[in-house]
């Protein structure tokens, strides 16, 4: 015969068996329902390791993670072709609410120079996150103190004048078309020696291989600090806040741009889901970790929702669009 004390054991036993059926039963519903921090998330990032969308990519994990949002998360590198190789695999997990894909001015330039096969069109966007702004630089020795100084002596020399920045058809190739379009420089003649990163643009200027370098500030501030570079310009609406470098604005020229960071979902999730997804990234850039982040990085917020991200894509892509046409790209 069981005695009493076994009994109450065995009912304990049974009643945490219970619990634990139920609790599993919970993570899973969570996961399935798409509202609890165990859900499955897959963060692509359509560059290799190191990379700006992989860094915004693990970034975006590590305080997801910190901030008790997400637990389960992966981050998925899908690199080469500017990005457009990233928005292939977004665009073919059609109707996936579990997916958010790092974006920026990048792929939009990728999908118009390269003829990707997808477009943005094929995403569903959602939020704006973060900025890096661009600079215009020189060498220290350079006769150029101002972006009149440049605009002066560009239109006169056209193509005798060699400038500097990344890959062609990227970030920093469509900015020099933009400067140049201000200072009524076709950029059609412009002579662009494009490299594959910032070290490389510091290292062409400072050998003299080129005169001028164009590229987010971030890939200059460290040979401005020590007085290699100046810096003629940054292309922010106004003043960035401890960096003393003015705006083209500023100086008459109409050049506001920035290498914007945002995140697409697949096509064809519900608006729920798409709404769902934009509510984790605006609660994830509330918090003080990511603030650090932003720091760390040198990162500007500009935090668009889906509605302001999607009209800012459309104007993006058409001004874009132009640019690259103007280019002969």
């Amino acid at each position: 015969m069981r005695t009493p004390k076994a009994l109450g054991r065995g009912a304990a036993i049974a009643a945490a068996c219970v619990l634990v059926g139920v609790a599993l039963v919970d993570v899973h519903q969570s996961a399935a329902s798409g509202s609890g921090p165990n859900e499955k998330l897959m963060l692509i990032a359509p560059a290799a390791p190191g990379g700006g969308w992989d860094t915004l990519a693990r970034e975006m994990q590590n305080g997801l993670r910190e901030e008790d949002l997400r637990y389960n998360i992966e981050v998925s590198n899908a690199e080469g072709a500017g990005g457009t190789i990233g928005l292939t695999q977004t665009a073919n997990r059609h109707g996936q609410a579990n997916v958010l894909t790092m974006s920026g001015l990048g792929m939009v330039g990728a999908v118009e120079t390269l003829g990707s096969q997808h477009t943005m069109a094929d995403s569903t966007p959602i939020a704006q996150i973060a900025s890096e702004y661009l600079a215009v630089v020189v060498p220290a020795d350079s006769p150029y103190e101002t972006l009149n100084d440049l605009a002066d002596d560009w239109e006169e020399q056209g193509r005798q004048l060699p400038v500097a920045g990344g890959s062609m058809g990227g970030v920093d190739q469509i900015f020099t078309a933009r400067v140049g379009q201000a200072m009524e420089v076709d950029p059609a003649v412009i002579n662009y020696l494009p490299y594959s990163g910032g070290g490389e643009v510091v290292t062409s200027m400072l050998s003299g291989t080129s005169k001028v370098g164009f590229g987010t500030l971030g890939d200059f501030s460290d040979q401005i600090d020590r007085g290699a570079l100046r810096a003629l310009a940054v292309s922010s609406p106004e003043r960035l806040e401890g960096v003393d470098i003015p705006t083209a604005l500023e100086q008459g020229f109409d050049v506001e741009m920035s290498n914007w960071r945002g995140v697409i979902a697949p096509p064809g999730i519900t608006e729920e889901e798409a709404e769902r997804l934009e509510q984790l990234v605006a609660e994830l850039l509330q918090t003080d970790s990511w603030a650090d982040t932003l720091k760390r990085n040198r990162w500007t917020d500009t935090y668009q929702d889906r509605a302001e991200f999607t009209a800012f894509l459309e104007e993006e892509i058409a001004v874009t669009t132009e640019t690259v046409k103007a280019l002969g790209l």
